[in-house]
């Protein structure tokens, strides 16, 4: 019995032990609560200070105290239902162990049920507070919202402001890159006028020049062609008579001749002593004779029937033995001219078959102006033939 007894005393013991620590726990846990309401407090009291400060980030702190405040009450919640939840252990337990211990503990739990309305009540006392705390936030928050939403309507009103102002500006801008589209449009389109107009100039004068060139080519064709011809053509007159026998006709005739070692250009006739020049320009002529014994030469180079120049030779009557005698010039001859030798009264030549002393040579030095310009022309007009000389 006694056992028993003091089984049920230890029990009590240790139940009170374990309501003891249970209360007190709530005690504590009820400091903390109004410790954390005290911070909060003193948070608001802080946040009231500095809102000034922190306007831009209010919302999230305030979205940060609601969490807390959730926490606490999620919190608080969880911690009654686990008084809760170890109170009813505790009666479970205490029915299990004695019956006797039914009434203490319903005493006990009457006092804990007064115990816990009162906790209850504070709990609720707090509840209350923070409701109240957390209106005055709301009211807070919402006046901060409300400055928000003017600060963000005056913002925008600063915006469409701005807005207008940067649309005016940019206007502006349109207008003044229209205007500057417009005046280099028009500086293009000159520049494009301008070498439109030089282009024109430019080609009008290479066609021009083209046709210069064409000419001067033209031209160039026709001298080479004229070069080629001179190159190609003989220009070289000249020819060399000679006589085989002695001339004692008695003169007053043109001197004729037996043969010519050359006669190029066929102007000389031997038989009729008569040189046609086939060509005008500067020629050289020479004549020499051999005179008889004792007898008299008297000759003269004559152009289209004037002199031009003579030779002259007669014996002394001390000198009894031939002679040779000679004239060398040199003149300007036209196509057609005719060039003799003319021989005077009383005139005597020695010459033999195998002795030719008198000699009629003719050379023709250069053509005459008329004469490249004939030929000139003659290329030029595709003339082949050789031109009417004079008549001849």
């Amino acid at each position: 019995m006694d056992s028993d007894l003091n089984a049920t005393f230890d029990a009590c013991n240790t139940f009170n032990n374990k309501l003891k620590d249970t209360l007190q726990g709530l005690i504590g846990a009820n400091n903390d609560r109004k410790s954390e309401i005290d911070a909060l407090r003193n948070d608001h009291d802080q946040l009231r200070k500095d809102h000034d400060s922190f306007v831009t980030s209010m919302e999230r702190e305030n979205d940060l105290r609601k969490n807390e405040i959730k926490s606490l009450e999620e919190k608080t919640g969880k911690e009654n239902q686990a008084r809760i939840t170890d109170i009813a252990k505790l009666d479970g337990k205490l029915d299990t162990e004695n019956n006797a211990r039914k009434e203490e503990i319903k005493n006990l739990d009457s006092w804990a049920k007064g115990e816990n309305d009162a906790r209850k009540t504070e709990i609720a006392n707090l509840d209350n507070f923070a409701h109240s705390e957390n209106d005055a936030r709301k009211a807070e928050i919402a006046a901060l919202d409300n400055f928000a939403k003017t600060e963000n309507d005056g913002r925008k009103s600063d915006i469409a402001s701005l807005n207008q102002r940067l649309e005016a500006e940019q206007n502006a801008r349109d207008s003044e890159d229209k205007a500057i589209n417009d005046r280099i449009s028009k500086e293009i389109s000159d520049r494009e006028t301008a070498n439109n107009e030089l282009q024109a100039r430019m080609d009008s004068h290479n066609e021009d020049r083209q046709r210069d060139i064409e000419d001067l080519r033209t031209r160039m064709m026709k001298e080479n062609e004229f070069l080629r011809s001179l190159a190609n053509k003989s220009l070289g007159v000249y020819f060399d008579a000679y006589r085989s026998k002695a001339y004692d006709g008695g003169g007053e005739e043109n001197l004729t001749f037996n043969g010519t070692y050359c006669n190029n250009g066929g102007g000389f006739d031997a038989d009729t002593g008569i040189f046609t020049a086939p060509v005008g320009g500067t020629y050289l002529f020479m004549f020499h004779i051999a005179t008889h014994d004792n007898k008299k030469a008297l000759l003269s180079i004559r152009k289209n029937g004037e002199e031009i120049a003579s030779i002259f030779d007669q014996n002394h009557k001390d000198n009894h033995k031939n002679s040779m005698a000679g004239q060398t010039i040199i003149m300007n001859v036209e196509r057609g001219d005719e060039i003799v030798v003319y021989a005077y009264t009383g005139t005597w030549l020695a010459d033999f078959p195998m002795n030719h002393y008198t000699h009629w040579v003719g050379l023709l030095l250069k053509p005459n102006e008329n004469e490249s310009n004939l030929l000139r022309k003659q290329i030029e007009e595709g003339v082949s033939e050789e031109p009417v000389m004079n008549g001849h």
